[in-house]
């Protein structure tokens, strides 16, 4: 796993948290994305800036989840999303 940063893109997407859930909700499209704990935890260290190697730490610590569960899980929430345009890669600082 490359050790990529990424930024939320908040022109696009709006995130509320409830509790230990989420929901994003799609401006541009009037959709709503429900986020489970663990993809709640991943959005928020996404939009804090976080990443992708620094989030996989967290979560296994947070979850006591082992490493390849771990960054399938993660990829998989990322690669969401990417593909619904809620996050981009950025250059690290």
């Amino acid at each position: 796993m490359e050790n990529k940063y990424y930024q939320v893109n908040e022109e696009k997407v709006l995130f509320t948290e409830l509790d230990d859930e989420g929901v994003l909700f799609d401006v541009e499209n009037n959709q709503y994305l429900n986020l489970n704990p663990t993809f709640c935890s991943i959005f928020k260290y996404l939009q804090e800036g976080e990443s992708l190697l620094e989030i996989k730490s967290k979560l296994i610590d947070e979850y006591e989840v082992d490493e390849e569960t771990c960054t399938s899980q993660l990829m998989k929430s990322v690669n969401i999303l990417l593909e619904k345009g809620y996050i981009h890669e950025r250059i690290a600082d």
